[in-house]
């Protein structure tokens, strides 16, 4: 448009000079005077809707004044630009017919009647309709053009979801800020339970949160300098730099109490500010996304604080109701031949055997339930674990013998020395083997084998019982879980107990039809060492 003012301009001082010379100028300062009125028309920024028919109107009289038909690409080129510049295509076509007719009349006036004269008024219309059509197509293609340049710059500079800046905006309007020098707090933030809420319920449900994430920020940071979506589920927000500890607090405010009220959601942040924390961009991010690393590792500390004493307090609700169910049974039967005696005359005699029972049943469960549950020292010396075995095989081989069952061991071509309690380890390799005799039918055999390597002592305690069903061989160390009629369910969660106090690793294949096996792994220890340089070892 500029370039076509200066045509226009340019014409019009060739047009007042060929006049001049020809001498068809009816007044030349008037003449002068119109043009200058003309130019300054063309010049002025104003677009208010009256000047085109200031021009119309100055363009007749330049017409009138300067008798030249050389005036029609005044009339062409400006009626191009006034209905450029005009969106309403019905003040066009009136504009379109305001020329035709202003030409036409100064025509006449300067030719006087004519029988050509409805030539002209035809060839007129036909450049000033074909004007008028050549510009709205001009225009419209510009128009289009213009329209897509600015969605393309759109798209390359804003988030498609949210509507805010993307990432490489968001950096590029950070380092223009910091070469402006211009205070700034960078904050970034995590919505840190959106990706669990993507699985859970859905992109959709995510999606909603990031738009309504977008919203609030805009909201409560409406001061902001700019506000971008920096990823998948992180935004930054910069804002201008006031007074550090005023701004830093007030931020927080907003991120710790009313940005989580508002989305439900928990949000963690990061920090940085410039030029207090860093001078360049790159030590502004990096600064505000450790400050956010560290507030996440944070706030993942407490998340698995939180469930490991919910965890916590599950197992020992679990032991409790465990307990309290187990002791109640034998209560029941203590309440009821009580009950029973108190009918004759008190006279507990022919009930006095089961009531004992039922008492030792209760103590003998307290008694492994404090072993399992209460801490105790362990005092660890450096044995030989063949001869724990030994020892183990001498205490079962009359109940083996009992039940009909045998025992077979294998032992290492090694020594085999652990750091061990061994009372302890004695225990342990006790219960295994009564629980496989328990297990077993008659003629049943547990087979025993004790191998090393390099680093490790490996106990394998096997039997040809009926097996453990797969739903039942993860339960089978949980405290109070029993197969057994007169079972606690503590024998197995104890000696769990005991291999981990030994930093050892306890695990059980079961096949039914075929047997169980116990595999049970110590670390090693130097034989004729003591304690400490057991431990140290």
């Amino acid at each position: 448009m500029v370039i076509l003012n200066w045509i226009l301009i340019g014409y019009s001082f060739v047009f007042c000079l060929s006049t001049t010379i020809l001498h068809t100028a009816i007044n030349i300062p008037f003449l002068i005077l119109t043009l200058l009125l003309y130019i300054v028309s063309l010049m002025g920024r104003a677009q208010h809707a009256a000047f085109p028919w200031i021009r119309l109107i100055l363009i007749g009289l330049i017409h009138y004044i300067g008798n030249s038909s050389f005036c029609l690409p005044i009339y062409i080129l400006t009626l191009f630009r006034d209905i450029y510049t005009e969106e309403n295509r019905k003040k066009s076509w009136i504009l379109v017919a305001s020329y035709a007719l202003i030409f036409l009349f100064n025509v006449y006036l300067v030719k006087g009647p004519s029988g050509l004269l409805w030539v002209y008024a035809l060839n007129s219309m036909l450049d000033f309709t074909a004007v008028a059509l050549l510009t709205r197509a001009t225009y419209s293609t510009f128009t289009q053009a213009d329209r897509l340049k600015k969605e393309r710059n759109l798209y390359s500079q804003q988030d498609s979801l949210t509507g805010l800046y993307n990432y490489e905006e968001s950096h590029r309007r950070l380092e223009l800020l910091i070469r402006q020098k211009q205070g700034l707090v960078l904050i970034l933030i995590d919505c840190t339970d959106l990706k669990a809420m993507n699985t859970s319920r859905g992109f959709q449900a995510g999606n909603f949160i990031l738009k309504q994430m977008a919203e609030l920020l805009q909201i409560l940071f409406k001061d902001a300098l700019f506000i971008a979506r920096y990823g998948g589920d992180e935004f930054a927000v910069v804002m201008p730099l006031i007074q550090e500890h005023l701004s830093t607090a007030s931020f927080k405010l907003k991120l710790d109490s009313e940005l989580p009220k508002l989305t439900g959601i928990q949000i963690t942040y990061g920090i940085a500010s410039y030029p207090l924390d860093g001078l360049t961009k790159d030590d502004l991010i990096l600064l505000a996304e450790n400050n956010l690393f560290m507030k996440k590792r944070e706030s993942w500390l407490k998340r698995e604080e939180h469930m490991l004493r919910s965890d916590k307090l599950r197992v020992i609700g679990e032991l409790a109701s465990g307990m309290a169910h187990e002791i109640r049974n034998p209560l029941t039967t203590v309440k009821g031949f009580l009950q029973i005696s108190k009918a004759n005359g008190y006279n507990i005699e022919n009930w006095y055997s089961l009531i004992m029972d039922e008492i030792n049943r209760m103590s003998d469960l307290t008694a492994e339930f404090l072993q399992f549950s209460k801490p105790h020292s362990i005092d660890f010396r450096v044995h030989s674990l063949h001869e724990c075995v030994l020892k183990v095989i001498a205490l079962m081989e009359s109940e083996a013998t009992r039940f009909g069952h045998q025992i077979h061991y294998k032992e290492s071509m090694n020594p085999v020395f652990v750091l061990m309690d061994q009372d302890k380890m004695i225990q342990l390799l006790l219960n295994i083997i009564k629980n496989a005799c328990e297990a077993m039918e008659e003629n049943g055999v547990v087979h025993m084998q004790l191998s090393l390597d390099p680093k490790n002592a490996t106990m394998v305690i096997a039997d040809n019982g009926p097996g453990i069903p797969t739903e039942q061989l993860e339960k089978i160390f949980h405290p109070f879980f029993t197969t057994k009629a007169a079972g606690t369910g503590l024998g197995l969660s104890i000696c769990y107990k005991i291999v981990q106090d030994h930093q050892g690793t306890l695990e059980v294949e079961s096949e039914l039809g075929i047997g169980t096996r116990f595999i049970i792994t110590f670390p090693l220890a130097e034989k004729d060492s003591n304690v400490e340089k057991a431990a140290n070892n």
